[in-house]
């Protein structure tokens, strides 16, 4: 699987308030669903529930001459059964669809591809009623759709006409599907669906605005369901249906109607990995439209995108037979195409694709922001510091991206949902084996006129090589008793520095720098940096001693600046909510006192032979006596691990053992 950044999945996915892995567990649903059955379970849980009154949904039509859809609203379940399954047809919303919406008296769900998503959220923008009767849209995951005469070509090529089925489904059963239909006097068929999607797959026969869509998910959507073609599932004994909530409503809707339906929460990086090939083929309209005019067809570009020569060759192969299969002369010769070598083309259009992926990054770097020196795991503080920094930065640059450069990264990518702050890791063990040696190899580059391209670059010093700058907001560096943090305050600057990346220091205590090694290193480093901000007279004045005085300045605490709206994480909120009203709860009480506790302050009590825990626990028992709640919490949390470093629930923890004689409903322990 792919390492997806959030920049990436925001462009591919847009916004998504939750995904799932599903199915529906009612058999009746599932067994003739081309999924999981999750996209019928949730409009019939929504009409069962009164969420609704109808749903828009389509469904094949058989006895004229062509494939065609018709619209229909479903105020049923055996409506909405009657409707399922994939559906490779062109629809016109705005011909048959919108009509039956303006007419119906009610609330309705509409089904959708992703353009018609769009097209139904323009008119909702500009008609109120409208926007009131449809209370969600569910859009379908598509890479393109069909023209009709591919499913009359593989008709076709099994024996069939068109007009003389009386039954028909493109796909239904488990992983990639079986194809059926038959005319109801003997003749049956029942193929795998790849007869049909391996010429959809390689875009013979496509509609032509398909072409200019880059939407493969639905961005106008309030719910977006579709398949997940990733090895994991493939031995899934139901086949899944994955679910990406699109909007806060479509959260909410999705919640409630959730009835028979296994669902399990993934993250979105699940969502595009098992779609990547398609995805981003779909996405890249730029090498379409480059690749158009050899055709002579326009195709509009929006995006405007780099393209490598595998984008064109994959466009080629798009367009080559969307051109042969749209001519009258030469769609004659695609049904006569063994079924091995399309097997064969298709393998290749994929592998274009699947090389792509592991070789190039599509998008252009977009204005990024790199900082240093804080997580979102562990200190409070400097949590605190990190969150104002983004915050404080935004004020004025609010388009602005922002990667965290973090020695707990699997920690603190869990805990940020901000999609437009990417968390890397800057563990020593990525700062020496990766940032320094991709970073000396583009200085190498540089000197002869060249750079590393992007691809080949590790997520992490790509990442900083394409920030304006590098904010380090370490609160403490290059200090005398700190020496073994030296390299790693030298490495969390030098890459950035060698990669060109103006590098300044925010608001940290820094010196005394007697010794040699503090001193010659904090010259070496402070003397390239664009600018540094002292945290007050003391650490100014050894910075000036260091001959930096035409580029320091003393500054506050960052963290003095946080305001509620800077946070980025969300966490045990009804935990804090039950504590919070336990303490209001208390009679008698005088008021409530909190505590925050310091494993950096029971470190150095013990250097100086005082017995931190004991003295805490002493001053809490006092106000416990005089009347008061007292709150006891940590700073820093690492729920993970014993250690002292950035956590004080060890401390916690010998508080509470020593307050374990002296019980009282007004001590309130926070963990």
């Amino acid at each position: 699987m792919r390492n997806w950044t959030k920049e990436e999945i925001k462009r591919y996915l847009g916004e998504d308030h939750g995904c799932w892995i599903t199915y529906s567990t009612d058999d009746q649903v599932r067994n003739g669903a081309a999924s999981g059955g999750t996209t019928s379970q949730i409009l019939v849980n929504l009409l069962d529930r009164g969420l609704i009154d109808g749903a828009l949904v389509w469904k094949m039509v058989l006895g004229g001459d062509h494939p065609t859809t018709e619209a229909l609203i479903a105020t049923t379940r055996e409506q909405v059964l009657e409707a399922r399954g994939s559906k490779y047809a062109a629809v016109r919303y705005a011909r048959d669809g919108l009509p039956l919406i303006e007419s119906f008296e009610g609330r309705l769900a509409v089904v959708t591809v992703p353009c018609d998503a769009s097209y139904l959220r323009r008119k909702m923008h500009s008609d109120p009623a409208l926007a009131d009767k449809i209370v969600c849209i569910l859009t379908l995951f598509c890479g393109h759709n069909s023209e009709p005469g591919l499913t009359e070509m593989v008709v076709r090529q099994h024996g069939l006409e068109w007009g003389k089925l009386d039954h028909f489904r493109h796909r239904t059963g488990l992983w990639r599907g079986e194809m059926s239909f038959g005319d109801g006097e003997g003749i049956e068929v029942s193929v795998p669906t790849k007869k049909f999607t391996h010429y959809q797959n390689l875009h013979f026969f496509s509609e032509r605005k398909c072409l200019n869509c880059v939407d493969h998910y639905g961005f106008d959507g309030d719910i977006c369901t579709g398949d997940i073609w990733s090895r994991k599932e493939k031995s899934s004994e139901h086949k899944p249906t994955l679910v990406v909530a699109k909007t806060e409503r479509g959260r909410a809707l999705w919640e409630q109607a959730r009835e028979n339906v296994t669902a399990r929460e993934v993250d979105s990086s699940y969502v595009v990995n098992g779609n990547s090939r398609g995805m981003t083929f779909h996405y890249n309209v730029t090498a379409r439209a480059r690749v158009g005019k050899l055709f002579g067809i326009h195709i509009r570009d929006k995006l405007h995108l780099p393209v490598t020569t595998l984008d064109l060759a994959a466009a080629f192969i798009c367009l080559f037979n969307f051109s042969i299969s749209r001519h009258h002369k030469s769609k004659r010769w695609v049904p006569r195409i063994p079924f091995f070598l399309i097997r064969i083309y298709v393998y290749l259009f994929k592998g274009l694709q699947q090389l792509n992926l592991l070789f190039y990054r599509p998008f252009p770097p977009s204005p990024k922001v790199a900082i240093v020196g804080a997580t979102l795991t562990g200190n409070r503080g400097a949590e605190a510091m990190l969150v104002t920094t983004i915050g404080r930065v935004r004020d004025f640059a609010p388009d602005v991206r922002f990667v965290v450069m973090t020695y707990y990264p699997g920690l603190d990518r869990k805990l940020c949902k901000d999609l437009d702050v990417e968390v890397v890791s800057a563990t020593p063990w990525s700062l020496v084996t990766r940032f320094l040696p991709f970073s000396i190899a583009d200085r190498i580059s540089r000197l002869f006129g060249a750079r590393l391209p992007r691809w080949l670059l590790p997520r992490g010093p790509r990442e900083l090589s394409e920030a304006s700058v590098l904010l380090d907001i370490a609160g403490v560096s290059f200090c005398d008793g700190r020496e073994k943090f030296l390299p790693f305050n030298f490495l969390n600057n030098w890459p950035a520095m060698l990669f060109g990346v103006p590098v300044v220091k925010l608001s940290q205590a820094m010196g005394s720098f007697n010794g040699a090694l503090v001193r010659h290193t904090a010259r070496f480093v402070l003397r390239r940096c664009e600018r540094v901000f002292a945290r007050g007279d003391v650490s100014l004045t050894h910075c000036r001693e260091l001959g930096l005085s035409d580029r320091v300045e003393t500054a506050t605490d960052i963290a003095f600046s946080f305001r509620e709206a800077d946070s980025l994480t969300v966490e045990n909120e009804q935990d804090i909510e039950d504590l919070v009203k336990r303490a209001r709860s208390l009679s008698g009480s005088r008021g409530t006192i909190a505590i925050a506790i310091s494993a950096v302050v029971h470190q150095k009590s013990l250097e100086k032979g005082t017995n931190y825990v004991a003295e805490t626990s002493k001053v809490v028992r006092l106000l416990l006596d005089e009347g008061f709640n007292v709150i006891v919490m940590p700073n820093a949390i690492r729920s993970d691990t014993d250690k002292l470093h950035n956590n004080d629930l060890p401390v916690l923890a010998g508080i509470r053992r020593a307050l374990a004689d002296s019980p009282s409903d007004r001590l309130l322990v926070v963990e």
